[in-house]
């Protein structure tokens, strides 16, 4: 068995409203796993889990082989972490905040900013307030990948944005997924998970209830919807899994 880049054992976190309940999970090194699920399933408690933005109640989480929380500050200094609610600051321009992250991280890269800038056509001069939806996910992205992340950890990164500029991303994200050691991302978008990830997750109601390779799970011509609501259905309580923790 191939060492894992991240591995989730029995993880459970319980809010008066809202319960991630035994999660088991394992992104082998190399690879990339897609999260599908509503609002409110549980993707995002699950991914701020494995940065240590939330305490799990119960479970295990090894993240390039390290227990988290016991070692956060080493697993916090190798993975890059972009959510859709994540707010750079206003005022400041993009290059204050990539100043700002090469000062905190040891593994940031001059040579790949400068290559992300200009891919991504951002100009470090410009104030953050001034940037669309995109830009920002963007300038998002190229501070977690130019310190050289070792795990990209993305909550609903495409969530919002144009047909064009979520392709500009995956396509960044596919051709560079040889720098990491794993990619977990959660999106409402079935083709951008198809297009990218290696294996796929359903979660529901606050469980994963399918984990397979993506190529298994679109046998027979299937698109990744279809399958997740027939795995819903089969559980007999569609509609019935949205609370508000996401």
């Amino acid at each position: 068995m191939s060492e894992c880049a991240v591995r989730v054992r029995g993880v459970s976190k319980r809010y008066s409203h809202f319960a991630l309940q035994g999660i088991d999970l394992d992104v082998p090194e190399g690879t990339v796993l897609g999260l599908i699920g509503p609002n409110g399933a549980g993707k995002s408690t699950l991914l701020r889990i494995l940065m240590g933005l939330v305490r799990a109640d119960a479970g295990e989480v090894k993240v390039l082989g390290r227990e988290m929380p016991a070692e956060e500050r080493w697993i916090k200094a190798r993975v890059g972490f972009v959510s859709e609610d994540m707010a750079l600051y206003g005022a400041a321009t993009l290059g204050w905040h990539m100043q700002l992250v090469r000062e905190m991280h040891e593994g940031w890269d001059d040579g790949r900013a400068a290559d992300l800038l200009e891919r991504f056509q951002l100009n470090p001069e410009q104030r953050v307030q001034g940037l669309s939806r995109g830009q920002q996910v963007k300038a998002l992205l190229l501070l977690a990948m130019a310190r050289r992340a070792e795990v990209l950890i993305l909550d609903e990164p495409t969530a919002g944005l144009d047909p064009v500029v979520r392709h500009e991303i995956l396509t960044l994200l596919a051709a560079t997924r040889s720098e990491r050691r794993g990619l977990i991302f959660s999106s409402h978008y079935g083709d951008d998970v198809t297009a990218l990830a290696d294996a796929v997750a359903f979660v529901y109601g606050g469980k994963v209830i399918a984990h397979a390779p993506t190529r298994e799970l679109l046998g027979g011509g299937n698109s990744i919807e279809k399958v997740f609501l027939e795995q819903v259905a089969a559980l007999g309580v569609a509609g019935s899994g949205s609370g508000r923790a996401a």
